[in-house]
């Protein structure tokens, strides 16, 4: 949600002291530039991760609009799989609309808190490799959530092709690497890009993943932007 301002300013004394001493010809331009590159990605990701404190993992405004965009689309009639899981709160939520949840994870940990945390008679937990218990699995599921997934795979085109033929939709939720301007600053100083978890393989920019997409035989229904993260709806061919 946007906000409207005054045209007239309160001064921020942080703010004002900081852009003055930039101003001292203490360094040249081009090592402040990386220097403030620098420092951008640092506080960046500091205030994302106290946000997580601040806010629970059911109301922190990126996780709502999450659930709104995907409850939106979901169906009453839909049996979904939460692949990756981790500790069930996308499963859980997805619950409360569809006719079934399956959430999936390889971690023990994660599953066995998953259940204690979370009960639904429609909503269930397992710790297996997901393709093979799609293979031995009789039951059609309709959606398949990939949410944060594919930022970490080796070869995210191999696995949705793998994967793709056992749905009839998918949602897809990563980062948003056309969310920093700065990102492409760096591209060109060939400096390390900002990223938001040590086991990223690829930060996807939005026509990267879009095209990704459509070689896969996914046509993204909806899409949306907002929160840093990318979210798309899509539609198996």
């Amino acid at each position: 949600m946007g906000v409207k301002m005054a045209r007239q300013k309160p001064k921020n004394l942080l703010t004002s002291g900081i852009y003055r001493l930039s101003k001292l010809p203490l360094l040249s331009r081009d090592k402040k530039f990386r220097l403030f590159l620098n420092l951008e990605w640092i506080f960046d990701r500091l205030a994302h991760e106290y946000s997580y404190h601040y806010y629970s993992s059911s109301n922190h405004p990126a996780r709502i609009y999450s659930y709104d965009f995907m409850l939106e689309q979901i169906r009453s009639t839909d049996a979904v799989l939460d692949l990756g899981c981790n500790l069930g709160d996308i499963s859980f939520r997805l619950a409360e609309k569809a006719k079934k949840v399956v959430g999936i994870d390889y971690a023990p940990k994660a599953i066995e808190t998953a259940k204690k945390r979370y009960q639904r008679p429609n909503l269930e937990f397992h710790c297996v490799e997901a393709y093979e218990y799609l293979k031995g699995n009789k039951e059609r599921f309709d959606v398949l959530i990939l949410s944060h997934i594919l930022e970490h795979l080796d070869d995210p085109k191999d696995f949705l092709m793998k994967f793709k033929d056992f749905f009839g939709h998918v949602y897809i939720e990563l980062p948003d690497f056309d969310r920093y301007y700065l990102n492409h600053y760096r591209k060109d100083l060939q400096m390390p890009i900002i990223y938001s978890d040590d086991d990223h393989i690829t930060e996807f920019d939005r026509r990267e993943l879009k095209m990704l997409l459509a070689e896969c035989g996914l046509e993204v229904l909806h899409s949306e932007f907002i929160y840093g993260v990318q979210k798309y709806w899509c539609k198996v061919l």
